[in-house]
């Protein structure tokens, strides 16, 4: 049974045009998703299991995350979870599943209330999911989990703006694990960050991992941190997914928007040089007919531009929406 596995998943938003007049951006167009095999804190964590979610700024992949951990019900299509239908479940039925995703945003400034304590912030998910614990339990609680993300366990009684950048990313993320999930979804986690900020955390993210049996979905625009993170790679292009396969083929791409992402990829090699796609990607509210990409793709034929291709396994592991495929 698998976690967690979406289909046809569609999120449209509408945007004022003037009066009465509104505009439908698809945010997220029919993705169909699978997060793999059951999870529990019985098993270890396995770097196979977890996933990175890739593609270029406006692709929706934020959306995606958050129509993943139901922070926002989709506007079509189905969510489940364990084998639950969860997609249009009422907030008071959704503790089961607070508890098992947790999600982490690319802003953790903004994620955190500056007007709470560190230990007002943590003991929040603790008194929603440990009801039974007491005062000083809680506190020993939010002791532990700060020293095990790296920040010291005497600053509990701090506020959020007495943080580093990164330390804020550490405590956004000791908010997310205290209540042990099953699957974090980190929304851009290492943006924003130094290089060697970057690899501390992907490094604690494996700690984590490996102490707690938990997986991620590292949403990011950061081929290298996804591939030493995570074994599968979606790649994202206009709401929809166009190729899924595993980073070790991460040479052998069949799309050409991915093998146009991985081009674009920066090397210490002298002899490389980058290549960048022309073009922008296309106004979530008037999609091209046909494959999405095919205004910027060099390879293009004419069904490209009449027909929307499907997702299909080309090989083992390997789905690719791609008429050249």
């Amino acid at each position: 049974m698998s976690l967690l596995c979406g289909q046809k998943l569609i999120k449209n938003y509408y945007v004022s045009k003037g009066w009465w007049q509104k505009e439908e951006v698809q945010a997220v167009r029919g993705v169909d998703l699978d997060l793999g095999l059951e999870l529990n804190h019985l098993s270890c964590n396995d770097r196979n299991n977890n996933i990175g979610l890739v593609g270029e700024s406006g692709s929706g992949k934020s959306t995606l995350a958050r129509l993943i951990s139901r922070l926002e019900k989709p506007s079509r299509g189905s969510l489940h979870f364990r084998g639950k239908e969860i997609s249009n479940l009422p907030e008071k039925e959704l503790l089961f599943f607070r508890k098992r995703v947790q999600i982490i945003f690319q802003d953790a400034a903004a994620s955190l209330n500056p007007r709470h304590s560190v230990e007002k912030i943590l003991s929040e998910p603790v008194r929603n999911f440990y009801p039974e614990f007491s005062r000083s339990e809680r506190r020993e609680k939010i002791i532990e989990i700060m020293e095990q993300v790296g920040l010291s366990g005497k600053d509990y009684r701090c506020f959020p703006h007495e943080f580093s950048g990164g330390q804020k990313r550490r405590l956004a993320i000791a908010r997310a694990v205290i209540v042990y999930p099953s699957l974090l979804i980190c929304d851009e986690a290492t943006s924003g960050l130094d290089v060697s900020l970057q690899g501390q955390l992907l490094n604690l993210f494996l700690e984590l991992g490996e102490k707690f049996a938990m997986n991620y979905l590292l949403v990011s625009h950061d081929l290298p941190a996804v591939r030493y993170l995570c074994s599968r790679i979606l790649v994202m292009y206009a709401g929809m997914i166009v190729e899924d396969f595993s980073a070790k083929e991460q040479h052998s791409p069949v799309h050409p928007y991915t093998r146009a992402l991985l081009k674009s990829e920066p090397s210490l090699d002298s002899s490389f040089s980058p290549q960048f796609l022309p073009g922008e990607p296309p106004d979530p509210s008037a999609h091209p007919t046909g494959c999405s990409f095919h205004p910027r793709c060099f390879e293009r034929r004419d069904i490209c531009m009449e027909a929307i291709p499907e997702l299909k396994e080309t090989s083992e592991r390997h789905r690719v929406a791609c008429h050249l495929a």
